[in-house]
């Protein structure tokens, strides 16, 4: 939520939704509770949110996903979902807009 309403104060973004992906059980880091008990977690935690969602996706994988795979689901999600894609993505100094 504060991130959130920190971007929305700078006047560069508009933060449409939310997404909290947890990692899947073999990433490997010393005391990790098992993605079935951290993905109900996650999904108690947003509950009462209308802009974060919880997506199980990595989760359900055969093995650890890299970041870069994760977020390129959720792009291609995104894209599957509103038709939208992304643009200006690769550019650092422009803000990333849905076109």
């Amino acid at each position: 939520e504060r991130a959130r309403d920190y971007l929305h104060k700078t006047g560069r973004f508009i933060v449409i939704g939310g997404i909290v992906s947890p990692v899947h059980d073999s990433y490997g880091k010393t005391g990790l509770v098992s993605s079935r008990h951290r993905l109900t977690m996650c999904q108690l935690a947003v509950q009462s949110s209308d802009w974060i969602r919880v997506d199980p996706w990595e989760c359900y994988q055969d093995t650890w996903q890299t970041t870069c795979s994760v977020l390129e689901h959720h792009r291609d999600l995104m894209k599957r979902v509103t038709g939208c894609i992304l643009s200006n993505v690769n550019t650092p100094s422009m803000t990333p807009v849905i076109g």
